[in-house]
């Protein structure tokens, strides 16, 4: 069963991979890269200030907090656990990939951070601004931005997806606890003698 389920990941994989052209090479090429993801950052920064005016710092620390956590658990723990090569340094795959600009990485392919992080952002996102237009606008980033993954040839299909469900799990949770730190808050200024 377990290898029914990697030949599909591989061959979904390879399909979207080699679904290429000249424009989409460029994009995804970008779309991909920190300065892309510190673009997207920055405008959620105008966002939050927008939206909760005085409090915007908070979201933003909280998120950046949550970000941190949810990387640092994929390297530290789930990569190096999994141990699972990427499509680009999978011998079997070498000829049969697309690879765009000589782009490859080094470290293990389970699972993308890149699609952890930006599912992460989003959910929290949506959670916390409640704003219909900045959900899909920041769920389309963070489908474009994991997407890319695939394309480039740097993950498998089942690492993007598995990302992405790990990311909107952290999203709620990371959301919720937020929610409960300002309950907490509350609770223990009130306990507090005057």
């Amino acid at each position: 069963m377990l290898e029914f389920i990697e030949n599909i990941d591989i061959k979904t994989s390879l399909f979207i991979n080699n679904l290429h052209c000249g424009i989409l090479d460029f994009l995804m090429f970008n779309i991909t890269q920190w300065y892309c993801a510190c673009m997207v950052y920055a405008i959620l920064v105008f966002a939050f200030v927008a939206v909760k005016k005085k409090q915007w710092w908070q979201y933003i620390l909280f998120l950046a907090f949550a970000l941190i956590a949810v990387s640092l658990v994929i390297s530290v723990f789930i990569k190096p656990c999994v141990a699972r090569l990427r499509p680009c340094n999978t011998a079997e795959l070498q000829g049969m990939l697309h690879i765009v600009r000589k782009y490859t990485a080094e470290s293990f392919s389970f699972l993308s951070s890149h699609a952890a992080t930006g599912f992460t952002i989003a959910t929290f996102v949506h959670a916390s601004l409640r704003k219909r237009h900045i959900s899909i606008l920041i769920f389309l980033w963070a489908f474009v931005y994991s997407y890319s993954r695939i394309y480039l040839g740097v993950h498998f299909f089942g690492d993007v997806l598995c990302g992405a469900v790990f990311g909107i799990f952290c999203g709620k949770i990371f959301n919720s606890l937020y929610a409960f730190r300002g309950k907490f808050t509350k609770l223990f200024l009130k306990k507090l003698p005057e």
